[in-house]
């Protein structure tokens, strides 16, 4: 197949499957990125963006694409999911041009392309508007290491100024140099020296980021306190990369090359103790825990292509030992993949190169587990791993791994499809309840007090919230007050909700499934409630109870004396929708 069939066939099939997103409509913190974007004025204040942090992240250039979007048709949420779809097309084109620069003469390009345009954890950064911070930043990395892959012996600088706009996309980009470095090393073989100064213009561009971040953005240059563990682990990673020249790595790989046994079995007994210290209470049984879940988290998202698996997923609830023991079941599988694939990886350069492009991209989501869209740069890495390495078979043994890479794409073709549908749900539903709570308060504008008795948040595995900013789009104002009382995560749920009297609200959920958040304050929710237990909160619209009740859950609001309950706007979610409290 020639490079242009390629890039077509991979442009097509990554617009086909993602059609369906244009009538997806806004949903969760896109309602922020609206509110911000009618603030500026759209283009016209497009400079506002470089001037400040958008809650103490520094990413100007994606709002400026949005902008541009909102220029050209205001609220119109299929034109920002197209500038999305075509995003993705592009992203998925630049990986298979990367694969063609990687391995010429075979089939790795259009593997790796489709294998990106249909891996099933990217549709939350393709079909959500809010995620296009990603998105863009992916593009801008990727043409810095296909610019790197393509032109090694160009300019020294427009691979360091991409990855420059990376970061201004979305600070996930700042490890991308260990990558670079890794390509002068073991696929170019140069010195230490030769490839530091490779390198030194990223590291430039790196500075001038932080610059920006602190002059321009008014935040932290790296970020707060919190993530100096992750800047030691880049300045380790990046030295390690680079010590490895003047062909030492080469004396590595001729070690490694005998010692599969040796290696994978060191890393399953470190997997293994990081478990039995999980499975210990304290802080340092926390971090291991912590560790073990983001683990397992990116390593089922990366290799699955089914999604949806899990209700609530095992990586999300730090009370059960799955939280951590998923995590070790996963990176022992990991592990016995990694070896039966042993010497294709340790005698290949390019797996080398593409191995640290790996680590680049996961390492600033090491403590992230919220959402898939931290994994679509990462996913773009494995997809040329595998395309590089399953084009390069012999023969018989490339047929059956590309039937294999075949029934994988079907299978996630399938599942990006149901999930698309569960975004469309998302935005309909968000927007009827916009629009019914916009209702019930008009025509004052700006004034009411807004009581959602349970909000759905990530209901069906997308985004489902709602903000002060969701009913703004009706009419272009927000009540005066807006609270929450209790969450239901995750799984949708009937809700039973009646009145019991002129102070008294009960809420009666059958066949409860522990999915149920409360809160004190209304603003920091606790993790669910169990279906076995009773909790109490005190907040400040009354006293909440949560018991068992036969094979129900029931929660009981008794208002307190301070709040007007006849002044106060009353919904609740139940089964797919929001709905009102009707006396």
């Amino acid at each position: 197949m020639s490079t242009r069939a390629a890039v077509l066939l991979t442009a097509a099939v990554s617009i086909a499957i993602y059609l369906g997103a244009l009538s997806c409509g806004f949903a969760g913190d896109d309602f922020m990125i609206l509110h911000r974007l009618r603030e500026a004025g759209g283009l016209t204040g497009a400079a506002h963006f470089f001037r400040g942090e958008f809650f103490e992240y520094y990413r100007p250039l994606p709002f400026v694409v949005h902008a541009l979007d909102w220029t050209l048709a205001g609220a119109n949420a299929a034109v920002f999911h197209l500038t999305n779809v075509l995003l993705h097309a592009l992203n998925a084109v630049v990986v298979v041009l990367i694969g063609r620069e990687l391995s010429p003469r075979t089939a790795a390009g259009p593997i790796a392309g489709l294998l990106f345009a249909l891996h099933p954890s990217n549709h939350e950064a393709v079909v959500w508007i809010s995620a296009r911070f990603d998105v863009l930043a992916t593009l801008f990395s990727l043409a810095a290491i296909w610019w790197t892959v393509r032109s090694p012996d160009r300019s020294t600088w427009l691979a360091p100024i991409l990855f420059l706009c990376a970061t201004l996309s979305k600070e996930a980009a700042v490890a991308l140099p260990i990558a670079a470095a890794a390509f002068w090393i073991f696929v170019r073989r140069t010195t230490i020296a030769a490839a530091a100064w490779r390198v030194a213009p990223w590291l430039a561009a790196l500075v001038v980021y932080s610059a920006l971040r602190r002059i321009a953005g008014g935040v932290s240059s790296i970020g707060g306190a919190e993530r100096l563990p992750k800047l030691l682990a880049f300045a380790i990673v990046l030295g390690v990369v680079l010590l490895l020249g003047n062909g030492r790595w080469l004396q590595l790989r001729g070690w490694l090359r005998e010692r599969r046994g040796l290696v994978v079995g060191t890393l399953s007994a470190i997997a293994l103790v990081g478990a039995s210290i999980a499975a210990v209470d304290g802080p340092i049984g926390r971090i291991a825990a912590d560790k073990l879940a983001v683990a397992g988290f990116a390593l089922f998202h990366l290799a699955s292509p089914v999604l949806d698996v899990f209700a609530m997923p095992f990586y999300l609830d730090p009370r059960t030992a799955m939280y951590w023991a998923g995590g070790v079941i996963a990176a022992l599988l990991a592990l016995a993949v990694l070896a039966t694939t042993w010497r294709p990886l340790v005698d290949d350069d390019r797996a080398w190169f593409l191995a640290a492009f790996l680590v680049a991209a996961l390492l600033p989501i090491s403590a992230l587990t919220e959402g898939t869209r931290y994994l679509y740069l990462p996913s773009a890495a494995v997809s040329l791993l595998i395309g590089v390495l399953v084009a390069d078979l012999k023969p018989r043994r490339r047929t059956v791994g590309i039937a294999i890479v075949t029934a994988y794409l079907a299978v996630s073709a399938i599942a990006i499809v149901m999930k698309v549908h569960d975004w469309q749900w998302a935005g309909r539903m968000v927007a009827d309840g916009a629009r019914m709570v916009d209702a019930s308060l008009a025509p004052s504008c700006g004034e009411g007090h807004v009581v959602f008795l349970t909000e759905p948040v990530a209901v069906r595995g997308v985004y489902t919230h709602f903000l002060y900013e969701t009913f703004e789009l009706p009419r272009g104002c927000m009540p005066a007050q807006f609270e929450n009382l209790t969450r239901v995560m995750r799984v949708d749920t009937t809700v039973n909700a009646r009145w019991d009297g002129p102070s008294r609200i009960v809420m009666r959920i059958p066949h409860y499934r522990g999915n149920l958040s409360l809160s004190s304050d209304l603003r920091n929710f606790d993790p669910t409630v169990p279906a076995s237990a009773a909790e109490t909160r005190q907040t400040p619209l009354g006293e909440v109870v949560a018991r068992p009740a036969d094979d129900a859950e029931e929660v009981t609001l008794t208002i307190a004396p301070s709040v007007d309950a006849s002044r106060v706007h009353w919904f609740y979610y139940s089964d797919g929708a929001m709905r009102p409290l009707v006396k």
